[in-house]
């Protein structure tokens, strides 16, 4: 008989988390619809930014993100009393209702949101989930009551681009009810609500200013209007699990049927697919078994970020990777970054595999797409670093699966990577026939993962030879060199430019023994700037510096950059230096990587540590503070960014796909590499 896993229970709060509600509004529960819509909300189901709502729809998969169902406000009537279930918090700093009064608890089951109520001898369990089979959204309520009570619920609607914040009246809605479907049609979306064994009445008045705390903080506009659709009255009975749903996009096809009990196994089965990731996950990798239940939950974390393609992709089951949530989409680094940790760690190595060959059909003059807009438009090629990045991915994913036939496959692509930065390409991206060192050519465009800028200009400016690039290069030479052996392709033009790349590679250590200057033969302020990127050469580029020089790259990042949940991008000895992400649009771009933590860099930071230190336990402790993070902003996962200090409070996305991926490819490579283990 097969050992039932039990689901992660990462997040937990209990009645005193909720006396005051400024604190649990800053945190937000996420769910993914699987194909880049999502829904999201916050402990009290309030609105805290213009992000949430519990049907933001793809309406041109992945990407074409808008905002239809808003959020559901609900009363319980017991006779003597209305309980509010629900609070809003407005725009004249005022919260009503203010259902947080009589919340008992919230906890992610797997990653499920459950609420639970309690006033006088009653118990009400709220539970909401995306159901991917009936493509509907699920809200469920299971009452341990001595009698019936009635449930009222409101439906709030609006249609905009999901970034977009519109201060005004929303579209007109049109809505109507036949039996106990509702109808909606709404700036050309349409959608249905049930209610099932409930009455529903259409509703569509204005309700004004929702406050958003969230989008203050950024500098934004924070508060909008939303309109009302349905009002809804249903009839709760004790211990009979009851629910009412809303589809996603309508094609005109009728509502789906629902069986008796329909509740309770759509929410088994959502439970059961979260059950199903960690089986496959422990079926490609044995020790994962035993694994604490936080790094379980960060496997589920990761299917979030894993979505459909639309059929026209020309790649059949096509996956892709979504940046983060909410803001992010469809990039190219980013996905290559995350894939290790995302697909291979977790198992899902058909995904990886045609996420791949996606991207290699996509390469343009040997350059990976940046990112794919959300208008649908053609990609970007602004990045010098993505193409190595898909380099290393494919080399991990062939170390995984000893998938050779996939890796033939992809060999005409990754020539051709190899080839364009041979030889030249687009902005200037080459690499130096004289020292074999990788660099750029233009100063105005960001072409690395340090890309914030402000009017179109960089912030940071790293033309000339980044220091990361050039060890992706050699890891790059190295990765061919595995992969044209497995394939029995000629490697000695890889290993010539290895040993190139090596010698020249010494021009970056420093004299003064502070690691590895950032950036040679670009702006003079960069070159001794204390960053981050040098980690990259310990796990990214194996075997190119010397073991007294790779413990010189440990010791600096630890004194300058080393954070409890990341890595600084800049020290703070640097009079650039700014420790806060926080305030309007420029002031954040401008401190975006001049000091900001990145928590996607914690992994590689650990992974090089672990190789010279051999001890387990004091790595696995360098993961501390994530651990207890996915109680604090995106419930379950891992934000983006954190303020530079202390105490390092996070910012950016609330999830992020290579904040979770590599921080999974990190916790995997201590669990099956012992400290003498090499990649090559």
């Amino acid at each position: 008989m097969e050992r039932d896993i039990p689901l992660p229970t990462p997040v937990r709060f209990d009645i005193t988390a909720f006396r005051d509600p400024e604190t649990p509004e800053g945190r937000e529960w996420w769910l993914s619809m699987g194909n880049g819509g999502y829904l999201s909300g916050t402990l009290l189901h309030s609105l805290a930014r213009g992000y949430h709502g519990i049907g933001v729809l793809a309406t041109v998969p992945p990407v074409g993100r808008t905002l239809l169902w808003v959020k559901w406000d609900g009363w319980i009537e017991d006779g003597e009393s209305r309980v509010p279930l629900t609070s809003n918090h407005w725009g004249d700093h005022s919260w009503d209702p203010r259902g947080f009064l009589f919340l008992e608890s919230f906890f992610l089951e797997g990653r499920m949101p459950v609420w639970k109520y309690r006033w006088k001898d009653r118990v009400l369990t709220v539970r909401i989930w995306h159901d991917a089979t009936i493509r509907a959204t699920v809200l469920s309520f299971l009452l341990d009551s001595p009698d019936a009570l009635d449930l009222v619920l409101h439906f709030y609607v609006n249609c905009r681009d999901h970034h977009g914040i519109i201060q005004g009246d929303p579209p007109e809605a049109s809505c109507r009810v036949e039996e106990d479907t509702g109808f909606l049609s709404i700036g050309g979306l349409s959608s249905t609500v049930r209610v099932p064994e409930g009455t529903l009445s259409v509703n569509t008045s204005v309700v004004r200013t929702f406050f958003y705390p969230r989008e203050r903080e950024r500098g934004l506009s924070d508060w909008e209007n939303h309109r009302l659709a349905f009002s809804a009255k249903k009839t709760l009975f004790p211990g009979q699990e009851a629910g009412v749903l809303w589809t996603g996009i309508s094609s005109g096809q009728a509502p789906p049927s629902l069986k008796d009990n329909w509740t309770r196994i759509s929410r088994q089965g959502f439970l059961e697919g979260e059950k199903a990731l960690l089986k496959t996950a422990r079926g490609r990798h044995s020790c994962l078994e035993s694994v604490p239940a936080w790094v379980n939950s960060l496997i589920l974390a990761a299917d979030s970020f894993i979505v459909d393609r639309p059929p026209l992709s020309g790649v059949p089951g096509a996956k892709t990777i979504i940046a983060g949530y909410p803001w992010f989409g469809d990039w190219g680094r980013d996905t290559m970054i995350a894939l290790p940790g995302l697909l291979l760690a977790t198992g899902r190595w058909n995904d990886a595999r045609s996420i791949l060959l996606f991207f290699a059909g996509k390469l343009r003059n040997g350059i990976l797409p940046n990112y794919f807009p959300e208008d649908g438009s053609e990609p970007l090629y602004n990045t010098a670093d993505a193409s190595l990045w898909f380099v290393r991915a494919c080399h991990h994913y062939g170390r995984s699966t000893r998938d050779y036939a996939a890796l033939r496959l992809l060999y005409p692509s990754l020539l051709s990577v190899m080839d364009a930065y041979r030889n030249g390409t687009l902005f200037g991206i080459g690499v130096d026939p004289l020292d074999g060192l990788v660099r750029t050519g233009s100063s105005d465009l960001p072409l690395t993962w340090m890309d914030a800028r402000i009017d179109g200009r960089a912030v940071t400016l790293r033309h000339g030879k980044p220091v990361e690039l050039s060890a992706l290069w050699f890891g790059a030479l190295a990765s061919m060199t595995w992969i044209a052996g497995r394939l029995r392709e000629d490697s000695t033009d890889f290993r010539k430019d290895q040993e190139k790349t090596r010698r020249g590679f010494r021009k970056f250590v420093r004299e003064d023994g502070l690691g590895l200057h950032d950036v040679l033969e670009g702006d003079p302020a960069e070159m001794n700037a204390i960053r981050p990127n040098q980690i990259l050469a310990l796990t990214c580029a194996e075997g190119l510096l010397s073991v007294p020089e790779e413990m010189g790259v440990l010791e600096t990042v630890t004194d300058h950059l080393l954070t409890p949940f990341g890595l600084r991008s800049l020290s703070p000895t640097d009079p650039r230096y700014q420790g806060t992400y926080a305030g309007p649009p420029a002031a954040r771009d401008n401190a975006y990587h001049q000091g900001t933590v990145w928590a996607w860099l914690l992994g590689h930071f650990a992974m090089a540590s672990f190789r010279h230190s051999g001890n387990i336990d004091a790595t696995w402790s360098l993961f501390d503070g994530l651990k207890h993070h996915l109680g604090e902003a995106g419930l379950g996962s891992i934000s983006e960014i954190f303020d530079g200090d202390a105490p390092h409070l996070p910012r950016g996305c609330p999830l992020q796909a290579w904040s979770v991926g590599s921080t999974l490819e990190a916790l995997l490579h201590l669990l099956e590499y012992p400290p003498s283990g090499t990649l090559f």
